[in-house]
């Protein structure tokens, strides 16, 4: 088990790491038009397929408000397309277009582009190992959310 030492020195580098993030997204090289959050919610239904906003906003652990927020500027920019859904027509399922993919490609181009410059000097290892590294931590405090949720 780690120290509270050593957790309050994970939750630092961690927020460094976020600062430094948001910072280079503040370049204009890769500034986004779309909401903070806009990228991961493209992303999932990239990857994941179309959905009902409820449950994106469950996979991404945020309320449903936010995600009904970040879709507004998706929709209107045509990277998402919403439709009934045909099991309940109360409720819309959420899809990325064609845009969204390419837009989607492009963003991850440029960070993976980004990254691979700023590790140049790391060996593949290293960044495997702290790939496996942060899922474990973002599934482990997904696990312990429950513990701390009223």
């Amino acid at each position: 088990m780690i120290t509270s030492a050593t957790a309050a020195e994970l939750v630092d580098a961690l927020r460094a790491v976020i600062r430094s993030g948001k910072a280079v997204q503040q370049h204009a090289y890769l500034h986004e038009q779309l909401p903070p959050g806009a990228v991961a919610l493209l992303s999932l239904l990239h990857r994941e397929g179309e959905q009902r906003l409820g449950r994106i906003a469950e996979r991404l652990d945020v309320d449903p408000s936010v995600i009904s927020r970040q879709v507004a500027p998706l929709e209107r920019t045509g990277l998402v397309r919403r439709r009934p859904d045909p099991d309940d027509g109360r409720a819309g399922l959420l899809a990325v277009t064609a845009d969204g993919a390419r837009y989607l490609c492009a963003h991850q181009e440029r960070w993976a582009e980004l990254v691979a410059t700023a590790l140049a000097d790391w060996a593949e290892d290293d960044a495997e190992a702290l790939i496996g590294g942060l899922r474990r931590l973002t599934t482990d405090i997904r696990a312990v959310r429950t513990l701390v949720t009223p």
